[in-house]
């Protein structure tokens, strides 16, 4: 595999331009396999034809004689001269001078952290005399000889600090890599794992490519595997860097791959400053801003090697050391999880109550394989009610309904121990989760949550609850909501949500923001959309708090793009961004419906029907292999309905059947959507009618359920393909709602019932305005069909011009409309010709016809184009180009 440069972080253009502003050089620092080498060979190419360059390597062997690494230099000298440092650096400036023959002198010396005391001065000197200029490299910068050191410090050096990659950069880099898309799951687990480090990434996906982990699927990279995240070659490479590190800092590597995270003041209590100081500003380790502040290896690839060679009684001895060095209250949920990990890897004794805790955690983060393997490791376990929770939680965030359900109900057959409150509320809160997932049994869920809310509005058990009945009533809260999303009951939701969210601050972050962002959804189904908008905004910041779990911010996340794009803020949720894209963290089951698939059903919205298949195959390749939320039915259903926009009729019709033999229970949302869009697929492939009907169909049962948010949506689509009849029903429930969306609607549907033409255009500026360009070009469309008697000029020209701009936004075909009125060859040879400015008697000449011909066949261009001057044919020829019959 050929891979391409390494960017955008630094570039080869940033060297020369450091270069040229330096008195001295450039020293490019950055951990082993960041692209150093790569950038500094590249610049130093590109100078070498008009300098003179010298290549030095220094290393450890060298570094243990005087002059090791110019030796290459100084071969020639008398060896004399070595005892007297100003005749070294006299006869090396002469030997340079020589050589250069009147060019620029450089010296590229990599790994300078290995330079002796005697060459480093040497060179330093050099480069403050003006006699050659240096391009040094280095991991360490801490282990620069003094003299060099000073070079940055006065300013003769600037330096260049190689950062990891980025999710999207390496996102970016890999599929010009791999040649071919990549997953965007696929793509953060590689990232997450290198720890954004270039040569680990190339060498990752190499291995797991080899190995069959990353597999080529439908023309997509996707992996197929997490259990085994690198190989024997990535072993070797590590190992021997690890190799090098004294034993302080290897001490300090075995508890940061074992512990995953420890609080700093713990990590210094059993290491040395000066060790933790240096793995830091080689960027082996990372402390972050959080409170305690944590320390964690940058790289998950090195955590891994590290761990598989620790011994269990080493393991074991540090595991004792850190709990003893580390205080109870710095301790963190995620520090609990992984010190409860570590004591399964080592044998450690583990109690049941701390196994319980980090299973919670565990099942928090996703990690529902580790919350399984924590919650088995508990003797007994299917007779606690706590554990057999734990355990049908996990089960159901891999997608094994049926093994969730087997686990409760085998607890419910076999005599256990009797169970706390809190044990009893979690384990039907349970149970109430696994019925959802069965229309059948969805009865038998809210049954099971209304006999929790009595058993905890009951006045004994809140006298004797105290802090932990809070908790529970937030866990009912949360569940409810999730119980309200299936069955579409928002009013009755929003009631409830906003009676608990009145006393804000008496709630966690968390709580706050996974309820508030259920809030937002049912006011924006239920016509409240300003309100959710307003409030979504408010939530943002909280989607990247530290304080709450990836799993929980991402699904925060698609609920506030969904109520931004009901109240018509489609530039808020275009802008936003997944939670934790950008931090090293990362959960064992990353969610590729998290990460990608809510924004690239928002282009499909948008009308972006390109933009949409870009996102959309990745993700669909990858929920072939992995679809534990059961996702890949709406992924297809979106995917027929850009590919319809495309005019592939043969892929959307696959999309549609490939949609339709998915059985996992939706919600309420999803299941709307997904029919929504469907009907829009089925306009483009069956005709209007089909469509229509669909859509009122759904409009109605929107209004029966109370939820005109999504029903202006219905019989917004369906007017614009023709169902004229519906824009006064339009405009009543665009009335009742609030949000952009619905002013929108309502200028457009007493445009439709008026026919006029300027009501038409504000309505189309006001789609445009709102980036629903797919809108906005439906109705100019609409006008340009119009009667040529109700129009003027400026207004053809407004909405030809506003067609064309959307059309070339959206990046989509011609429309179905148009199909009939394309330019035939001769018309479009003609129109180009006069777009030119060619008179009707020099297009006549050029191609061997009449002047009449011609202006007959001007006649029928203008009246396709929807054009009344020549001058505009320029512009309207965009919409035509390659649509020759």
């Amino acid at each position: 595999m050929a891979w391409p440069p390494i960017g955008p972080r630094a570039t080869v253009n940033d060297i020369a331009l450091a270069l040229a502003a330096s008195k001295g050089g450039v020293l490019v620092t950055g951990p082993s396999g960041s692209g150093k080498s790569y950038l500094t060979t590249r610049a130093v190419n590109e100078i070498r034809g008009r300098s003179f360059v010298v290549v030095i390597r220094g290393s450890a062997a060298l570094a243990g004689s005087p002059y090791g690494a110019l030796n290459i230099l100084l071969s020639d000298l008398d060896p004399g001269y070595l005892a007297h440092p100003v005749l070294v650096l006299s006869a090396l400036t002469a030997l340079l001078r020589e050589r250069a023959e009147g060019k620029p002198v450089y010296l590229v010396i990599e790994n300078a952290s290995e330079l002796d005391e005697l060459a480093a001065m040497t060179v330093a000197q050099l480069a403050r005399n003006g006699a050659a200029q240096l391009v040094l490299t280095c991991t360490d910068p801490q282990r620069l000889c003094g003299e060099i050191t000073r070079l940055c410090g006065d300013g003769f050096l600037n330096r260049i600090d190689l950062k990891p990659l980025t999710f999207q950069e390496s996102h970016v880099w890999l599929e010009a890599g791999l040649g071919a898309k990549v997953s965007p799951s696929g793509a953060h687990a590689l990232w997450a794992a290198s720890g954004g480090n270039p040569h680990y990434l190339k060498m990752l996906a190499a291995e797991l490519s080899e190995s069959g982990a990353l597999l080529k699927r439908d023309g997509v990279w996707v992996l197929t595997s997490r259990s085994e995240l690198h190989g024997r070659a990535i072993t070797d490479l590590i190992t021997t860097r690890l190799g090098r590190m004294s034993s302080g800092e290897r001490k300090v590597l075995e508890i940061l791959s074992l512990a995953k995270a420890v609080p700093l003041e713990s990590l210094l209590a059993l290491a040395s400053p000066d060790d933790v100081d240096s793995l830091e500003k080689r960027g082996v380790l990372v402390v972050d801003d959080s409170l305690p502040r944590m320390a964690r290896l940058q790289s998950q690839l090195v955590g891994d090697v590290v761990r598989a060679n620790v011994p269990p009684g080493r393991s074991n001895e540090l595991r004792d050391m850190l709990t003893q060095a580390t205080n109870p209250s710095l301790g963190q949920r995620l520090m609990l999880l992984h010190m409860a990990s570590w004591a399964l890897d080592c044998g450690a004794e583990l109690g049941t109550e701390e196994a319980l805790d980090a299973a919670a955690v565990a099942n928090r983060q996703l990690d529902a394989r580790l919350a399984l393997r924590l919650v088995r490791s508990i003797p007994n376990h299917s007779l606690m009610p706590a554990a057999v929770a734990e355990e049908a939680h996990a089960l159901m965030t891999l997608g094994d309904v049926a093994g969730a359900r087997n686990v409760l109900r085998q607890h419910r057959e076999a005599p256990g121990d009797e169970a706390t409150l809190s044990e009893w509320v979690r384990l039907k809160l349970a149970e109430s989760s696994v019925f959802l997932a069965r229309y059948e049994t969805t009865a038998q869920a809210c049954e099971t949550l209304a006999h929790v809310r009595r058993r905890l509005d009951d006045g004994t058990a809140t006298a004797s609850g105290g802090q932990d009945i809070a908790e529970l009533r937030e866990e009912l809260v949360l569940a409810e909501s999730q119980a309200a999303s299936y069955s579409g009951s928002y009013a009755e939701m929003a009631v409830k949500l906003e009676e608990v969210l009145q006393d804000f601050e008496s709630h966690g972050t968390e709580f706050r923001l996974l309820a508030g962002s259920w809030l937002c959804e049912a006011w924006a189904l239920t016509g409240r959309q300003s309100d959710a908008a307003d409030m979504a905004e408010q939530l943002m910041a909280d989607c990247h708090d530290p304080a709450v779990s990836v799993a929980a911010a991402r699904r925060a996340t698609s609920r506030l793009r969904f109520a931004f794009v009901l109240a018509g803020r489609w530039d808020k949720a275009g802008e936003m961004v997944q939670p934790d894209d950008d931090v090293l963290v990362s959960s064992a089951e990353a969610l590729p419906t998290a990460i990608d698939l809510p924004k690239a059903i928002f282009l499909c919205l948008q009308g972006r029907a390109q933009d949409g298949m870009e996102a959309l195959i990745p993700v669909i390749s990858q929920l072939r292999v992995q679809d534990n939320e059961g996702m890949l039915d709406a992924a297809c259903t979106a995917a027929a309905y850009a590919s319809a926009l495309q005019g592939e009729t043969d892929q959307a019709l696959g999309y549609l059947k490939e949609a339709s033999t998915q059985q996992r229970r939706p919600t309420w949302r999803k299941e709307r959507t997904q029919k929504y869009l469907a009907a829009l697929a089925r306009e483009r492939l069956e005709g209007p009618e089909t469509a229509i009907e669909e859509l009122l169909r759904l409009a109605d049962a929107d209004r029966n359920e109370g939820a005109p948010g999504h029903e202006i949506f219905c019989l917004s689509s369906a007017v614009r393909l023709g169902a004229v009849a519906a824009a006064p029903r339009l405009l009543d429930s665009a009335l009742s709602c609030q949000g952009r969306f619905a002013e929108l609607c309502a200028v457009y549907a007493r445009a439709m019932i008026s026919g006029s033409a300027e009501l038409l255009l504000e309505a189309a500026r006001l789609a445009e305005d709102m980036q629903n360009e797919r809108f906005a070009f439906d109705i100019a469309e609409t006008v340009l069909h119009l009667e040529h008697v109700q129009l003027d000029k400026t207004a053809l020209r407004k909405a030809r011009q506003l067609a064309e701009t959307c059309r070339q936004h959206l990046r989509t075909p011609q429309s179905g409309h148009q199909e009939g009125l394309k330019l035939t060859a001769r018309e479009l040879e003609i129109a180009k010709l006069a777009a030119k400015r060619e008179s009707n008697k020099g297009i006549a000449a050029k191609l061997h016809v009449s002047v009449r011909t011609v202006e007959g066949h001007l006649y029928q261009i203008f009246g396709k184009l929807k054009i009344v001057e020549r001058s505009e044919l320029s512009f309207a020829l965009g919409s035509v180009e390659g649509g020759a019959q």
